[in-house]
């Protein structure tokens, strides 16, 4: 059974993350007061961290080519060159 979670949450977070900091770009004039916009981007800019965090914590996906029955020093002969 592998530990890799079902669900991408670290990947749902970074969306949430993204649309949190463009929230007041698209939501507020332009003229409006700093301190709401940076209300946004301090919460934005914390849960992209956290994002960050979970998605690096997932493990990482088996490779399709790798093999664990061939062992690390199979010796092997080397292919000839082509043409030669």
């Amino acid at each position: 059974m592998s530990s890799r979670s079902p669900r991408p949450i670290g990947f749902a977070l970074c969306v949430v993350a993204m649309v949190v900091l463009s929230a007041p770009t698209l939501l507020f004039p332009a003229d409006s007061p700093t301190e709401p916009r940076l209300v946004f981007a301090a919460l934005g800019g914390i849960a992209l961290a956290i994002a960050i965090l979970l998605v690096r914590k997932e493990p990482a996906a088996p490779r399709p080519g790798d093999r664990q029955d061939e062992g690390v020093n199979e010796n092997r002969e080397p292919r000839e060159p082509p043409g030669g």
